[in-house]
């Protein structure tokens, strides 16, 4: 726990900033998941009925992290409160007494309660030191396994972005290259519905889980205006054989949702579609692309592949309540 006379270092500001200051808080984060982001908050508002708090956290007079939570009262008795993949720190090395002292504040914010249903994924990396500190603080931990997924740094060259490309995976671009495949890029969500039709398809044929349409279309609304709604097609001879949707958020994406048909899976299309979304996001300097989750138990083909575009491998400290 940390000594009490550092606190006064430390101060945490519940909605002090404004939506253009929200965002660039989110673009100096840099790492940034799509959770945190603002057109998310929007996104849970219209879908969930949850309402964006957006933490500041202050240290020696900067801001140094920010976190965003939702919350819904029912019937003024039940509570609803989630944190989804915060705080994000907006510089290296932060003390452990900093980030200590914000998690204190949400425990003290959001005591345990007989109503209140809490869930918290905090945005760290899975160690002992972690769970002890969380546990510390006054968090459960919830038995359940660490959100898993890779980031690929998009700051790196195009060659060495391809080098970094297991062979395996670079040799399917390459035949992907060759079988005239043509690339659709959609930003305004023409072709959405499409898409979410033959997603929920693949959802029921192939038994996973995924953000539900009533959330992406959501997401849709509240980020094609900034053209951060990028949806990718892969045309042959006019049929589209793959698509892939990313979501922009400042600095960094998030691959949300993909499909191929068997002539895309042949086509190699999805190898397609991920590089020149790769390249597409490298013109408008973004730095990060979170490749979408992976999971070797449930989705072990998903993984595989993700795991071959390269980057960097990470998994979260857990769920906790």
């Amino acid at each position: 726990m940390p000594d009490k006379s550092f606190n006064t270092l430390v101060e945490i500001k519940w909605n002090s900033v404004s939506v253009k200051e929200w965002r660039e808080l989110i673009r100096k984060a840099e790492k940034s998941n799509l959770l945190q982001s603002w057109p998310y908050a929007q996104t849970a508002l219209v879908t969930e009925r949850l309402v964006g708090k957006f933490a500041t956290i202050h240290y020696n007079n900067r801001i140094v992290g920010i976190c965003q939570v939702l919350e819904q009262r029912m019937m003024k008795v039940f509570h609803k409160v989630r944190l989804y993949r915060g705080p994000l720190w907006l510089e290296k090395d932060i003390p452990e007494h900093v980030q200590n002292t914000f998690w204190l504040e949400i425990r003290k914010k959001y005591p345990k309660r007989l109503w209140r249903f809490t869930y918290f994924l905090p945005e760290i990396t899975d160690s002992e030191e972690s769970r002890s500190s969380l546990q510390k603080c006054g968090f459960n931990r919830i038995d359940t396994d660490g959100y898993s997924s890779i980031w690929l740094d998009l700051q790196k060259s195009e060659a060495d972005l391809r080098a970094g490309l297991k062979s395996n995976w670079r040799n399917q671009l390459n035949q992907s290259l060759k079988k005239g495949l043509s690339l659709e890029i959609d930003t305004q969500g023409t072709h959405l519905n499409w898409l979410l039709a033959l997603n929920e398809m693949d959802k029921l044929l192939k038994e996973f889980k995924g953000p539900s349409p009533a959330l992406v279309s959501n997401l849709k609304r509240f980020t094609k205006d900034r053209k951060d709604f990028l949806l990718l097609r892969a045309i042959e001879k006019g049929t589209p054989v793959g698509a892939v949707l990313i979501i922009i958020h400042e600095a960094s994406a998030t691959y949300l949702v993909g499909w191929n048909s068997q002539e895309g899976r042949k086509l190699r299309a999805h190898n397609y579609l991920i590089w020149n979304a790769i390249i597409e996001l490298k013109k408008r300097n973004i730095k990060w692309l979170d490749l979408g989750g992976i999971n070797p138990q449930e989705a072990a083909g998903v993984t595989a592949f993700k795991r071959g575009i390269g980057g960097k491998e990470f998994t979260l400290t857990g769920n906790y309540n």
